[in-house]
């Protein structure tokens, strides 16, 4: 497997977008260190935009850490989640932690900062970043619960347990950060505790509204949408059939003529699907998907097969056909 392949997926995913945004704003709070930070507050407290500026001001070793940590973090609820709409929760996911943390900043300056004090650092977006993670997680666990494609085969139901794991592991592990290891309720009102309370509780209500904008898109409405992530876990599914297992291909859609049969393209390691297939609901067209993807696999096996003769010979027809009744798939298609 070629890693390479899958680096138009992250692009188009917008993790970029999120590693630059979190990297931007590391560096930003380390630069702050070379006029000095008590200079960079000053410089920002004489500045009219200072309260939003605030942001960018170096906090501490473990705000970055942090901020770069969403980054890991974020990484499997974008890939867990249906392949159209990971662009668009890339782009919630940075802009609203970030402008959550201003927001937050602010509404500590407003209410609760002593006379002259402006709140500093980024640890709010952190924060924010990480309530966003956790109530994704939960929408995650709830579409893993409405779908459960545990039934379209061993290595699907082998993601769909892990995926469960992960949503799982990253809920839990929020709640005891918050709730146990640092505290953030806690009843004062010093910055870096009513700011990350602010932070945290409003993340979490925008999220679950972005979620409920999105309930389709998301998959929360249980409906089991084909997308290039469903047909590269069921690829796995169906190479079990296979008396001698493929390599690993990747599944992805390209511009066939509709409803047609999937193509091999040993070149590119890849199987092509018709874009006729995308967005439709797999168990209402299970014959159909299942099919299209099959007759693409059963030619990379032949092609594969020490067995198999020069393409278009009687020969590699035969063992077309034989392989093709095997593993269920009509070999006229």
């Amino acid at each position: 497997m070629d890693i390479k392949q899958y680096i138009p997926d992250i692009r188009s995913s917008g993790l970029f977008w999120v590693a630059a945004a979190f990297l931007t704003l590391s560096v930003c709070n380390a630069l702050t260190l070379i006029p000095g930070r008590d200079n960079a507050i000053a410089d920002i407290s004489a500045n009219p935009l200072g309260p939003v500026l605030a942001v960018l001001i170096y906090d501490t070793p473990y705000t970055i850490a942090g901020l770069l940590g969403l980054i890991m973090l974020f990484s499997p609820v974008l890939f867990g989640t249906y392949v159209p709409a990971r662009r668009r929760l890339s782009m919630f996911f940075w802009t609203a932690s970030i402008t959550i943390a201003v927001v937050s900043g602010l509404i500590w300056d407003r209410f609760y900062a002593p006379p002259g004090v402006i709140g500093v650092g980024s640890s709010a977006a952190a924060i924010a970043g990480q309530a966003i993670v956790t109530v994704m997680a939960v929408f995650g666990l709830l579409r893993l619960w409405r779908q459960d494609t545990r039934k379209l085969g061993r290595m699907s139901s082998y993601w769909w347990h892990a995926y469960g794991v992960i949503y799982a592991t990253l809920i839990l592990t929020t709640i005891w950060f918050v709730v146990f290891l640092q505290s953030i309720f806690v009843p004062t009102e010093l910055y870096n505790w009513r700011v990350h309370e602010f932070a945290f509780l409003i993340a979490t209500g925008v999220t679950t509204a972005y979620g409920c904008a999105n309930w389709s898109a998301l998959g929360l409405d249980g409906k089991v949408r084909v997308d290039e992530t469903l047909l590269n876990f069921h690829f796995d599914d169906l190479n079990d059939r296979f008396p001698d297992p493929l390599p690993k291909l990747k599944v992805v859609f390209a511009h066939l003529p509709p409803n047609s049969p999937a193509g091999f393209f040993p070149e590119r390691g890849e199987i092509r699907m018709p874009y006729s297939y995308q967005g439709v609901e797999y168990f209402q067209a299970v014959k159909q998907v299942d099919g299209a993807l099959l007759n693409a696999m059963v030619h990379a096996s032949v092609h594969y097969s020490a067995k198999s003769s020069t393409p278009g010979t009687r020969d590699a027809k035969a063992d077309f056909e034989t392989l093709a009744k095997q593993v269920g798939v009509d070999p006229e298609a």
